[in-house]
């Protein structure tokens, strides 16, 4: 790569990273007059997010891999037979993710003694800065992985065009920015170096280089073991380039053939014993639990259905199919069947490897709430050759011209693409059934007659352009400083190590040394194996039995308390506390309860039990500054009630308590302002639209309040302040 290419390289991709990583709070759906920036959330993201980060958390501040008190884990109340919580995750991001994670450890510990309320816990906005810089380096590294691998068959420019291309207009764009912490940016990153030096060693016969192609496979599968796929590739790859040794003498040609299968799967497994080992800890069995009912209960999830039908949904899917969603993998698809194109030697192992992929796929059917295709996303480098050799094929038979075309073509699906990720986030509600329709069809309103949700999916434009500087706080300046100053020189390390790399006899033939590589792969095995073993120790019958038990009396009180037996939940839910005493959520039920009773100061106490355990849980915060102000305690309500909202921002009790608050310190237009916070996030939310008639018949703006006074009864809205708004509407109405 060029120094001009580099150039060009980082400079499209930092423009891209400032412009969406922003963009939006995670796991809601953010309506659009609503939606406050990515700056808003201050902790790691829930869900998967979670699951993956877990690891390198749990392990580096906890010291073990006990997820039970992990904020936001999917599934913190599962409880395996080892005693363990349910795992779903692999550990392979937690370890390309920590040189990033300790950074932003050190980060945290620096603004904490300058005095900043920054925590070293792992949640706060240093570590949220740190892997998602992480996420972007691998891959930025993975894309000029791609690049190099595209010009061992095409030119430089098509090469640049097919590599931005297959990133920007596929599904991968929105998980290199806004969701981070997912592991697919990764699993990207490994499965272009997987390809790249496949490629380079395939022609070798020494079981050395297999080694190490299986050792990079399993750090590939410990990051998300759908690759296990990649095994088609190589076993068919053998398969053809002995083809013609077979018949002349098949003894001597099955002993090398199983020699090198031998040494792939060896490195394999080397590399993949500490995953295994993590899952028998944990969960029971040395293998994958994502289709195991928690508990051990059996295997669930293969979807046998019908196979058309799945076909169908692979590719013309209104959410995700591939037409839709990733043009361009279609397209190098078909690129791949071409006969006498520059890759045709590499044909069939990739096409047992899509073979292998799309079989997992059609198995196990996307069905989570997720943007496009991400079970694909490890197979973008074989698609990116694919797309070259049929662009280079057509240049060729067509003098060239071709090239404008297939530019145009990449353009268009970019943009598609682009305005897909703004949707997702900002116009179009979450995992909604037919996005990618809605998504392109609604293209036109976005540009003409919403442009401000292009600008305003950058919270880093969005604070540039602030009016007020001196209302900054210190996570803007963050955000706006630090946020991209470490990525840019995230950005120009990646650049230097692969501009040294690929120098003739550059560091990456020492990097790629197999020797080295196996060496390493034995050493770091060993070493995370006693890791698990220090960090996932059996847990005596006594602990398994004291957490079985809680889970089945956190269950019980759980359903008496829905079933609005209050006594009888609070009874149980202390109980269940007794078996853990650093569960949080018996506590949160408790105060509930109480507060739900009128007791509030015996609310107030097991609440902030609960924050002591789960710091940040925002209906503990809402509930405990509602409680504030019931007893008459405004400063402190109104403190509790801010940091509910900045904790979550779609929590409506919040802003409207809040509007409550400053309505009784005479803030009346503020408290509008969080009203109407309030029934934009929930518009069927009737007490917030009486609320409003309320504040705005205070201040005799009678229209406003009648309008919302029949929506609220439109909802349901009975009562004294009903009757009490009306008699006040009907006098402003009789002195006007």
């Amino acid at each position: 790569m060029s120094q001009r290419s580099a150039l060009y390289f980082g400079g499209i991709f930092f423009l891209i990273f400032l412009f969406l990583t922003p963009l939006g709070v995670f796991n809601s759906w953010i309506p659009p007059n609503l939606h406050t920036g990515f700056y808003s959330v201050t902790t790691i993201d829930g869900g998967d997010d979670t699951g993956y980060y877990a690891f390198l958390r749990s392990t580096f501040i906890d010291g073990d891999l006990d997820f039970f008190n992990e904020r936001g884990y999917a599934h913190a109340e599962k409880i395996n037979p080892t005693g363990y919580v349910f795992n779903n995750w692999q550990m392979g991001q937690a370890i390309l993710f920590l040189p990033f994670f300790l950074a932003g450890h050190a980060l945290a510990h620096l603004y904490q003694s300058l005095g900043y309320p920054v925590t070293t816990d792992g949640y706060s906005t240093p570590y949220y800065l740190s892997t998602a810089v992480a996420s972007a380096s691998y891959l930025f590294a993975g894309l000029i992985f791609v690049y190099h691998t595209l010009r061992m068959f095409i030119g430089k420019r098509l090469s640049m065009l097919v590599t931005l291309s297959s990133w920007l207009a596929s599904p991968l764009l929105y998980f290199s920015f806004i969701r981070q912490r997912m592991a697919h940016t990764a699993e990207f990153f490994l499965a272009s170096i997987l390809i790249y030096i496949w490629i380079r060693f395939r022609q070798s016969r020494e079981p050395i280089h297999y080694l190490v192609l299986g050792t990079v496979l399993g750090l590939l599968c410990m990051t998300r073991v759908i690759n296990i796929a990649f095994f088609a590739l190589f076993i068919a790859d053998l398969f053809w380039t002995f083809r013609q040794e077979w018949k002349a003498n098949p003894g001597r040609t099955w002993k090398t053939f199983f020699i090198l299968v031998a040494a792939l799967g060896g490195g394999f497994f080397i590399t993949m014993l500490p995953q295994f080992y993590a899952w028998y800890q944990l969960n029971g069995v040395p293998f994958p639990p994502r289709h195991m009912k928690f508990a051990g209960e059996g295997l669930a999830g293969v979807n046998l259905g019908p196979l058309f039908e799945n076909i169908y949904s692979l590719l013309f899917s209104a959410k995700w199919g591939l037409f839709f969603s990733m043009p361009l993998a279609v397209l190098g698809i078909i690129g791949l069947f071409l006969k006498d194109n520059s890759i045709g030697n590499l044909r069939l192992g990739l096409l047992a490897y899509l073979s292998g992929i799309f079989g997992i796929i059609l198995l196990y059917p996307e069905d989570s709430a997720s943007y496009g295709h991400r079970h694909l996303i490890s197979a973008l480098p074989v698609f990116a050759l694919g797309l070259g050799a049929l662009f280079q094929r057509f240049s060729r038979d067509f003098y060239g011209k071709t090239n404008v075309g297939a530019l145009l073509f990449c353009l268009i699906a970019i943009l598609v693409q682009f305005f897909m990720v703004i949707q997702y986030k900002v116009t179009l509600p979450y995992n909604h059934p037919e996005f990618t329709l809605k998504a392109i069809g609604s293209i036109g309103d976005i540009v003409f007659g919403h442009p401000e949700y292009l600008i305003r999916s950058s919270s880093f434009f969005q604070i540039l352009l602030a009016p007020h500087t001196d209302s900054w706080n210190y996570l803007d300046n963050m955000f706006l400083v630090l946020f991209p100053l470490f990525q840019l020189s995230a950005l120009a390390f990646v650049l230097f190590l692969f501009h040294q790399a690929f120098k003739e006899k550059g560091i990456l033939s020492f990097v790629l040394n197999p020797k080295l590589v196996f060496m390493q792969s034995v050493f770091g095995s060993m070493l995370l194996i006693i890791l698990v073993a220090y960090a996932a120790p059996k847990k005596s019958d006594a602990e398994i039995q004291s957490r079985l038990k809680y889970l089945e009396t956190a269950q019980k009180a759980e359903a008496l308390f829905r079933g609005g037996q209050i006594d009888a939940a609070r009874l149980s839910y202390t109980e269940a506390s007794q078996y853990i005493p650093n569960a949080w959520k018996p506590y949160f039920r408790i105060g509930q309860a109480w507060q739900g009773q009128g007791n509030f100061q015996e609310a107030n106490k097991f609440l902030q039990m609960s924050l002591k355990f789960n710091p940040g849980f925002s209906p503990a915060l809402s509930i405990l500054g509602d409680n504030h102000k019931r007893l008459g305690d405004l400063a402190g309500a109104e403190k509790m009630l801010r940091k509910a909202i900045q904790s979550w921002p779609m929590n409506k009790f919040a802003y409207d308590s809040l509007a409550q608050v400053l309505a009784a310190q005479d803030k009346r237009p503020e408290a509008i302002e969080m009203l109407k916070k309030t029934v934009l996030i929930d518009p069927n939310y009737g007490v917030g639209h009486a609320n409003l008639a309320m504040i705005y018949s205070s201040l005799n703006q009678t229209k406003k309040s009648l309008e919302h006074l029949n929506r609220a009864i439109e909802l349901g809205v009975r009562g004294q302040g009903i009757s009490r708004i009306k008699s006040m509407i009907e006098r402003q109405t009789a002195s006007d």
